[in-house]
Protein backbone atom coordinates (compact mmCIF):
# COMPACT_ATOMS: atom_id res chain seq x y z
CA UNK A 1 0.00 0.00 0.00
CA UNK A 2 2.57 2.13 0.69
CA UNK A 3 4.35 2.01 -2.82
CA UNK A 4 0.72 3.42 -4.37
CA UNK A 5 0.41 6.37 -1.74
CA UNK A 6 1.89 8.49 -4.75
CA UNK A 7 -0.04 7.26 -7.17
CA UNK A 8 -3.12 7.67 -5.43
CA UNK A 9 -2.58 11.04 -4.43
CA UNK A 10 -1.85 12.03 -8.34
CA UNK A 11 -4.75 10.00 -9.19
CA UNK A 12 -7.11 12.40 -6.46
CA UNK A 13 -5.47 15.65 -8.21
CA UNK A 14 -5.50 14.87 -11.58
CA UNK A 15 -9.03 13.82 -11.36
CA UNK A 16 -9.47 17.42 -9.80
CA UNK A 17 -7.50 19.56 -12.23
CA UNK A 18 -9.25 17.91 -15.29
CA UNK A 19 -12.11 20.20 -14.52
CA UNK A 20 -11.13 23.14 -13.62
CA UNK A 21 -10.15 24.50 -17.21
CA UNK A 22 -14.19 23.94 -17.61
CA UNK A 23 -15.45 25.89 -15.15
CA UNK A 24 -13.06 28.82 -15.11
CA UNK A 25 -15.38 31.49 -17.21
CA UNK A 26 -16.25 31.63 -19.55
CA UNK A 27 -15.75 27.83 -20.46
CA UNK A 28 -18.86 26.82 -18.95
CA UNK A 29 -20.86 24.92 -21.29
CA UNK A 30 -22.80 21.05 -21.20
CA UNK A 31 -20.82 19.58 -24.44
CA UNK A 32 -17.35 20.55 -23.19
CA UNK A 33 -17.77 17.98 -20.37
CA UNK A 34 -16.79 14.60 -22.34
CA UNK A 35 -13.12 16.07 -22.45
CA UNK A 36 -12.42 16.13 -18.49
CA UNK A 37 -14.53 12.65 -18.20
CA UNK A 38 -12.35 10.72 -21.08
CA UNK A 39 -9.11 12.35 -18.72
CA UNK A 40 -10.78 11.02 -15.27
CA UNK A 41 -11.21 7.95 -16.97
CA UNK A 42 -7.51 7.43 -18.63
CA UNK A 43 -5.86 8.62 -15.51
CA UNK A 44 -8.01 6.54 -13.18
CA UNK A 45 -7.34 3.42 -15.24
CA UNK A 46 -3.55 3.59 -16.28
CA UNK A 47 -3.29 4.33 -12.06
CA UNK A 48 -5.26 1.50 -11.55
CA UNK A 49 -3.13 -0.83 -13.89
CA UNK A 50 0.27 0.53 -12.11
CA UNK A 51 -1.17 0.02 -8.68
CA UNK A 52 0.00 -3.46 -7.00
CA UNK A 53 -3.28 -4.15 -5.14
CA UNK A 54 -4.49 -0.33 -4.05
CA UNK A 55 -7.35 -0.30 -6.36
CA UNK A 56 -9.98 -0.01 -3.72
CA UNK A 57 -8.00 3.29 -2.86
CA UNK A 58 -7.62 4.62 -6.46
CA UNK A 59 -11.67 4.39 -6.54
CA UNK A 60 -11.92 6.38 -3.75
CA UNK A 61 -9.33 8.70 -4.39
CA UNK A 62 -10.86 9.24 -8.39
CA UNK A 63 -14.11 9.94 -6.62
CA UNK A 64 -13.37 12.32 -4.16
CA UNK A 65 -10.88 14.40 -6.56
CA UNK A 66 -13.45 14.60 -9.30
CA UNK A 67 -16.19 15.48 -6.55
CA UNK A 68 -14.03 17.75 -4.47
CA UNK A 69 -12.48 19.35 -8.16
CA UNK A 70 -15.97 20.39 -9.44
CA UNK A 71 -16.33 21.96 -5.59
CA UNK A 72 -13.76 23.52 -5.38
CA UNK A 73 -13.51 24.66 -9.21
CA UNK A 74 -16.86 26.22 -8.38
CA UNK A 75 -15.97 27.80 -5.23
CA UNK A 76 -12.87 29.62 -6.60
CA UNK A 77 -14.73 30.70 -9.84
CA UNK A 78 -18.10 31.41 -9.13
CA UNK A 79 -20.92 31.58 -12.03
CA UNK A 80 -22.75 34.75 -12.68
CA UNK A 81 -25.76 35.76 -14.32
CA UNK A 82 -28.04 32.89 -16.09
CA UNK A 83 -25.36 29.89 -15.29
CA UNK A 84 -25.94 30.88 -11.45
CA UNK A 85 -30.01 29.12 -11.73
CA UNK A 86 -28.54 25.76 -12.84
CA UNK A 87 -25.59 25.52 -11.17
CA UNK A 88 -26.93 22.80 -8.77
CA UNK A 89 -27.86 20.37 -12.06
CA UNK A 90 -24.84 20.75 -13.02
CA UNK A 91 -22.71 19.95 -10.36
CA UNK A 92 -25.02 17.06 -9.30
CA UNK A 93 -24.83 15.95 -13.06
CA UNK A 94 -20.96 16.11 -13.44
CA UNK A 95 -20.35 14.67 -10.15
CA UNK A 96 -22.64 11.74 -10.85
CA UNK A 97 -20.70 11.96 -14.43
CA UNK A 98 -17.41 11.54 -12.57
CA UNK A 99 -18.40 8.70 -10.31
CA UNK A 100 -19.61 6.22 -12.81
CA UNK A 101 -16.80 7.53 -15.13
CA UNK A 102 -14.28 6.45 -12.06
CA UNK A 103 -16.11 3.44 -11.78
CA UNK A 104 -15.41 2.12 -14.85
CA UNK A 105 -11.73 3.21 -15.18
CA UNK A 106 -10.96 1.36 -12.34
CA UNK A 107 -12.39 -1.72 -13.23
CA UNK A 108 -10.90 -1.16 -16.83
CA UNK A 109 -7.30 -1.05 -15.23
CA UNK A 110 -7.79 -3.91 -13.12
CA UNK A 111 -8.52 -5.83 -15.67
CA UNK A 112 -5.93 -4.32 -17.50
CA UNK A 113 -3.07 -5.32 -14.48
CA UNK A 114 -3.83 -8.91 -14.95
CA UNK A 115 -2.51 -8.44 -18.71
CA UNK A 116 0.49 -9.13 -19.95
CA UNK A 117 0.55 -5.67 -21.51
CA UNK A 118 1.54 -4.09 -18.12
CA UNK A 119 4.38 -6.68 -17.60
CA UNK A 120 5.93 -5.82 -20.21
CA UNK A 121 5.48 -2.32 -21.01
CA UNK A 122 5.21 -1.08 -17.06
CA UNK A 123 7.57 2.11 -18.12
CA UNK A 124 5.34 3.08 -21.17
CA UNK A 125 2.36 2.83 -19.23
CA UNK A 126 4.12 5.16 -15.92
CA UNK A 127 5.27 7.75 -19.06
CA UNK A 128 1.34 7.83 -20.33
CA UNK A 129 -0.02 8.49 -16.54
CA UNK A 130 2.43 11.06 -16.41
CA UNK A 131 1.70 13.01 -19.78
CA UNK A 132 -2.16 12.59 -19.04
CA UNK A 133 -2.06 13.74 -15.34
CA UNK A 134 0.46 16.59 -16.44
CA UNK A 135 -1.10 17.97 -19.51
CA UNK A 136 -4.58 17.42 -18.39
CA UNK A 137 -5.71 20.87 -17.81
CA UNK A 138 -3.75 22.12 -21.01
CA UNK A 139 -5.35 19.72 -23.39
CA UNK A 140 -8.76 20.82 -22.12
CA UNK A 141 -8.19 24.32 -22.35
CA UNK A 142 -6.62 23.78 -25.65
CA UNK A 143 -9.56 21.54 -27.22
CA UNK A 144 -12.02 24.27 -25.74
CA UNK A 145 -10.12 27.27 -26.98
CA UNK A 146 -10.10 25.32 -30.42
CA UNK A 147 -14.10 24.52 -30.48
CA UNK A 148 -14.89 28.65 -29.82
CA UNK A 149 -13.05 29.92 -32.61
CA UNK A 150 -14.17 27.18 -35.01
CA UNK A 151 -17.93 28.62 -34.21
Amino acid sequence: MQKDTLLILLVAAGSAMCWWPKIIPPNFDLPGWRTPLVLIALITALGAALSSEGWRWLLIASILGGCGGIFLGFRLWPADGIERSFLPFAIGLATFASILVSMFAVFTGVALRDSKIVAKNRRLLWGAFLVSFAYAPIICCNIEFQSRTAR
